[in-house]
């Protein structure tokens, strides 16, 4: 182990501890030693459980220059360790996994589609007509798997006998199947693939000044520390099989458009001759025939595209174009796989993973610190400096083939019927008007530039171009040129890629935000440095002049500075310090959440129109002026100042709706003719500083009594939703997705915590402690009402809530006995008025923005207990175990000492359960229908929660001539009796696995009409069981711990 000391502070946190809400866990890693030592862990599960878990660990450590014998110390040395593990089922579940059998599971693959049997014809997904006898229980989830390794090293400069100079790094990394619930019974071979990385150095300069015990100075033993580190992070996330290749990833093969020219009769005049009676055209573009050659990379999704042309061999009506075939439960490049029975189901098999994203962070830091001895003081200072840049993009796969044909020949789909053609041959007229494609360069995208250019075509030629006819393997593509002439085009190279978009392209707003998502990246997931805000509306290409749309990195700001003092007055001991934080989020935020164009002021309105203006006596120069229309105002209508809104005359109101006179809440507009949003309309972020005191004593009642309190203030910096995206504000209209507020500020914790120790016996004690904290400014959902152009749901520090109770402790210690006991009990009240982020979010889409009461947390566990009993036996004269006797011959008695070095331990913990909020009716959990709610917001229960862990180890000390070595031999059985604990429950039954539905009465006419009733609530009842409500099975762990 590279573990040295582990320090856990859960009260009292001493001011060089910050950036944190609750309690803080010190890690120290060992150092290098004077003599070389090694160690090796072996740990398995297999052949204990089904999860197959196996872990080795191992250290190295030893010096490389001993310098003098009678140092305890080398001068140069060096500490290695890693870990590297691997689990083939890396979310064991309770309940295990319902898989669907081989032969089931192949037929669906091969076979996904059956007719209807219609007249209207069309079909059926297979997937929909599987019963649970088509499906096996299997403890583990297949294809769930990953391995992680983690290195560490560590090297010590002892450059003089009170310097030191230490440097170090760690590696970690992990690989793996992500677990899919939804994918586990069909699709789980296409789990997405997952991979992060992460490494950090670090240098650390520290120099003592010791003074020896009879030493009168006033400052004695002074040493600081200077540390300097710097780390990156990386992941990436995409399909097991394509990996980056993102044009694969919803590429299903090869469409020919077979297509033909349509005629009407009609006469017309032609450069002045008359053309009576004849065939006139009127489009190029009748599709006949719309034919699919299925490729490799997606079979089974190429499958139900294939199906159709097997189950209707009639093109009339079910092939003859794209959207004959879509209508059939064909499936074309770019288009997902519909799960069984709608949203939240069952994933079919072959459906594809969405998104490939990757992202990036850096992080560099420095620290500081100064201590001493002053009088009876222990002094410490200290300073950290840190910044992080964090990048990441993400790109939406397959609405890249939708864009795509959506984007080509776009801008030639209109005929151009101001030029007619006539058709004559060998001079003789041939009753036949045609007309050229028109092409319109304004409307041309640059994808269609790209690709017209790629083959060789002209730029602004006529040549209609059919996008899905590409054939991957062979690359070759078809396009009609301008007299409708079907050719073909033989590629050198693979065709697609993303720089053939413009970022415009790339920006528009799919079903799941922007198709191509970045941050320090550009659209086409390069990295990129020294991007402002403003570039994003204002930068171009140099040869194209379109916006090429660049979004900075986020790179946060933060330091912070403490002084703390620990010092006796008499009996009285004392912790006090100082910390301040300051955390620059270092980007723009809006100077006005509500305004996304700028507005006037009461200051800059003083007539409308032609009359002059008289603002009610009460409103401030700074408040904006709302009007009846922004962009033809004729009156007020009423006023803001930041958060508060009034009317006309000056009356305050809580719903800014009121100011709605036909055209919506309307600010008088600085530029009522702007369209899009600019970087005018924003500030820099007002870096926030955070002054934490922290105060904590303790004194004597007596020789056997303790008393000590403490009171702490703790703030933590908005790690999430708080990233200024420009593209977000500029396509404000078109988002329909929550939004981040760049302007959120730390969080706030003060904490108060009062104590008694009393002594029972030598060995044993009792620790009665109560606590009370208030939490203050935490992130909560807010809908922005009124905001200018729409209103838009984001997030604020508005949320504010309590804990108190009080906790019981008596520790039993081992002095001369087997066991040693540590057992707690707490009683807390946890209220508040919002346990995360999203808790108003069903008020928000229920009409009711910001509405915020006190409710009990969902985390407010009312008893709670925890229990650690360890009871080993000793060796030699401290044991006191079962012993055999043996007696060989006439030789002396050997006392055999079975379970000396032996013990067990149990972690027993449990409490009451924790809240939720009961539903009055019964909906299905996937049909997002409105839940009524019964009694009050968290006012029910889950049930109580017991779970005990268990240990049992044995070392042993062999000797190897004078070298010492030590086994540890160990078993490890994680939740030993198996509970299956109730972690969540539906609302509206109070069970886990059963939401009601499928026995209401008011639902049976709608189950009864899915396309199979049976199979429907088969499934149904399967995927609300889920193992998400329960907590984790038992483990076992078998392992061997070698020191020497």
């Amino acid at each position: 182990s590279a573990i040295e000391q582990v320090s856990v502070y859960l009260g009292g946190l001493p001011a060089q501890y910050g950036d944190a809400r609750g309690g803080i866990i010190n890690v120290t890693t060992k150092g290098p030693s004077r003599t070389f030592g090694a160690g090796i862990e072996l740990e398995s599960s297999k052949f204990l459980d089904a999860y197959g878990q196996s872990r080795m660990g191992f250290n190295v450590q030893g010096p490389l220059i001993k310098g003098k014998k009678d140092e305890a110390t080398s001068l140069l040395g060096f500490f290695i360790s890693g870990d590297l593990i691997y689990r083939e089922d890396s979310r064991p579940t309770a309940n295990g996994v319902y898989v669907a059998n081989d032969d089931v599971l192949n037929n669906l693959q091969q076979n996904p589609l059956r007719t209807t049997g219609l007249p209207s014809g069309g079909t059926y997904l297979n997937g929909e007509f599987v019963r649970q006898s088509d499906l096996t229980l299997q403890k583990a989830n297949p294809n769930a798997s990953n391995y992680g390794v983690n290195l560490s090293a560590k090297i010590d400069v002892r450059t003089t006998k009170n310097t030191n100079l230490s440097f170090g790094g760690q590696y970690v990394y992990n690989d793996g199947n992500n677990y899919s619930f939804t994918n586990s019974m069909f699709n789980y071979n296409n789990n997405a693939l997952a991979m992060d990385n992460s490494w950090r150095v670090f240098g650390r300069f520290t120099q003592r000044f010791p003074t020896g015990a009879d030493n009168k100075s006033l400052v004695k033993n002074v040493f600081y520390t200077i540390q300097a580190d710097y780390s990156e992070t990386g992941d990436r996330f995409m399909d097991p099989n394509h990996k980056e290749d993102i044009f694969k990833y919803g590429y299903l093969g090869k469409y020919s458009t077979y297509k033909e020219a349509t005629f009407i009769p009609g006469s017309m005049e032609i450069d002045g001759v008359q053309y009576d009676n004849a065939m006139i055209l009127n489009s190029w573009d009748h599709d006949t025939a719309y034919v699919f050659q299925g490729a490799g990379y997606n079979p089974y999704v190429a499958n139900y595209t294939r199906q159709i042309y097997e189950l209707y061999p009639d093109k009339e009506g079910n092939w003859e174009n794209s959207t004959d075939l879509q209508s059939n439960g064909g499936l074309l490049n770019g288009d997902g796989v519909n799960r069984f029975y709608g949203l939240n189901m069952w994933g079919a098999p072959g459906a594809l993973q969405a998104n490939y994203q990757f992202s990036s962070g850096s992080q560099v830091a420095i620290d500081a610190s100064l201590a001493a001895d002053i009088g009876n003081h222990e002094i410490k200072f200290g300073f950290r400096y840190e910044q992080r840049i964090d990048r990441n993009y993400l790109v939406q796969t397959q609405e890249l083939w939708k864009i795509m044909r959506g984007n080509t020949n776009f801008h030639i789909l209109s005929l151009d019927v101001d030029n007619p053609i006539p058709i004559y041959e060998d001079g003789v007229f041939m009753n036949t008007i045609i007309y050229n494609r028109k092409y319109d360069g304004g409307s041309q995208f640059r994808f269609d530039k790209s690709l017209r250019n790629k083959l060789g075509l002209e730029e602004d030629g006529l040549d209609f171009i059919l996008v899905d006819s590409y054939d991957m393997d062979n690359r070759t593509i078809q396009y009609y040129d301008k007299d409708g002439v079907m050719h073909s085009k033989q590629l050198s190279e693979d065709l697609y890629s993303l720089d053939m978009f413009s970022a415009d392209e790339l920006q528009k707003v799919a079903n799941r935000g922007f198709i191509a998502q970045y941050q320090g990246y550009d659209y086409k997931g390069n990295k990129e440095s020294n991007v402002t805000f403003d570039d994003y509306f204002t930068k171009t290409d140099a040869e194209t002049g379109e916006f090429t749309r660049p979004i900075p990195a986020f790179e946060p700001v933060y330091m912070a500075g403490y002084i703390q003092d620990k010092f006796a007055f008499k009996d009285l001991i004392f912790n006090v310090g100082l910390r301040v934080d300051r955390f620059d989020a270092n980007q723009p935020v809006l100077k006005d959440p509500f305004l996304f164009f700028p507005a006037r002021t009461v200051s800059e309105v003083s007539r409308l129109g032609n009359q002059d203006i008289a603002h009610p006596g009460n409103m401030g120069e700074g408040y904006v002026v709302y009007v009846d229309n922004a962009t033809n105002p004729t009156a007020i209508t009423g006023y803001r100042d930041e958060f508060t809104w009034y009317n006309a005359d000056g009356v305050e109101i809580q719903d800014p709706n009121l100011l709605d006179a036909g055209s919506g809440v309307s600010p008088y507009l600085t530029n009522p003719d702007q369209k899009y949003v600019d970087s005018k309309s924003f500030k820099d972020y007002d870096p926030q500083i955070s002054i934490m005191p922290r105060i904590a004593f303790s004194f004597p009642i007596s020789d056997e009594a303790l008393f000590f309190a403490h009171y702490d203030v703790l703030t933590q910096r908005p790690t999430s939703n708080i990233f200024s995206n420009p593209a977000v504000y500029y396509h404000i209209n078109d988002m329909t997705n929550q939004i981040n507020n760049p302007n959120l500020k730390p969080a706030k914790t003060v904490d108060y915590e009062l104590g008694f120790q009393q002594k029972i016996s030598n060995k044993s004690s009792l620790r009665f402690t109560t606590f009370y904290r208030e939490m203050r400014d935490d992130i909560q959902s807010y809908r922005f009402v009124g905001a200018y152009p729409r209103d838009y749901d984001s997030y604020n520090n508005i949320d504010f809530g309590t804990v108190k109770g009080m906790t019981i402790t008596y520790d039993l210690r081992r002095m001369n006995s087997n066991t040693r006991l540590n057992a707690s009990y707490t009683l807390q009240f946890a209220d508040g008025t919002g346990s995360s982020t999203t808790t108003a979010a069903a008020l928000i889409a229920a009409g009711l923005p910001n509405l915020r009461t006190i409710n009990p947390y969902n985390w407010d566990r009312r008893h709670g207990f925890n229990i650690s009993i360890d009871y080993r036996y000793g060796e030699g004269k401290d044991y006191n175990g079962p012993t055999i006797t043996r007696k060989k011959g006439t030789d002396n008695e050997k006392v055999s000492q079975v379970l000396k070095n032996t013990g067990v331990n149990f972690l027993v913990n449990g409490g009451s359960g924790t809240p939720y909020t009961a539903q009055e009716n019964i909906i299905a959990f996937n049909s997002g229908g409105t839940k009524l709610l019964k009694g009050t917001i968290n006012g029910s229960r889950l049930p109580w929660q017991f779970r005990v862990d268990m240990r049992i180890d044995k070392d042993i000390h062999p000797k190897w001539g004078d070298k010492n070595a030590s086994f540890n031999i160990y078993l490890q059985v994680l939740n030993l009796f198996n509970t299956k604990n109730i972690l969540g429950v539906y609302s509206a039954t109070g069970n886990p696995g059963d939401d009601g539905y499928l026995a209401a009465p008011e639902w049976q006419k709608e189950i009864e009409n899915q396309v199979n009733p049976a199979s429907y609530r088969d499934l149904y009842a399967l995927r609300i069981d889920s193992p998400f409500n329960y907590s984790s099975p038992r483990l076992i762990r078998l392992g061997v711990r070698f020191n020497f």
